[in-house]
């Protein structure tokens, strides 16, 4: 997202969406649905012109999306009409992923992003997820992405909140506390 005023079109549009899946009950299908839209979008430079284009007037996108999202849930290719009419669809991505938060909150799950300094097993991530779930008092959704920068150990972040238990971190946070001890020791002497 690039900006707060995307930002809150991307909550109201998502919000929206979400609760007319939820009341459906059709919220994974619409979550697919934008997945592969956004998947298409991101392979076929065609289909992306053909959405973002402001040269192609709104009813010749619809047709034309109509025909390109005929297998899609109704919901999705009406909101997709929405977005066109609206000239939103730029916001689609940032759409989908508040969408996907709006889903996760609702289902009591926490997406966590970890990075790890090397790739880690089974067994490990096992654990990793059980010390999450029980610091989250929820579900998690774990990506996991190795950073060899970490040096060792694992950074955690859900949203806002990090949990940096690596190396690195370890060692930049000694490094600050022994500047403060010197910064504290100069000012005693002067």
């Amino acid at each position: 997202m690039t900006g707060l005023r995307e930002g809150r079109v991307a909550r109201r549009y998502a919000g929206a969406l979400f609760g007319a899946a939820r009341r459906l009950g059709r919220v994974a299908e619409v979550d697919a649905d934008l997945e592969s839209i956004l998947a298409a979008r991101r392979d076929s430079p065609a289909f992306r012109q053909v959405l973002e284009s402001p040269l192609i007037p709104a009813e010749r996108k619809k047709l034309i999306m109509d025909r390109a999202l005929a297998g899609v849930e109704p919901l999705t290719r009406a909101f997709v009409d929405l977005l066109i009419s609206k000239r939103r669809t730029d916001a689609l991505p940032a759409i989908r992923e508040e969408y996907r938060r709006c889903a996760d909150e609702a289902a009591g799950i926490a997406r966590v992003e970890v990075t790890v300094a090397a790739p880690i097993t089974d067994a490990e991530l096992a654990q990793l997820r059980a010390a999450l779930e029980a610091r989250c008092g929820s579900r998690v959704a774990m990506h996991v992405r190795v950073e060899p920068a970490v040096l060792g150990g694992v950074i955690a972040r859900i949203g806002d909140t990090v949990w940096d238990g690596s190396v690195r971190g370890a060692l930049e946070t000694m490094r600050e506390e022994m500047l403060a001890e010197s910064a504290v020791v100069a000012a005693s002497a002067a």
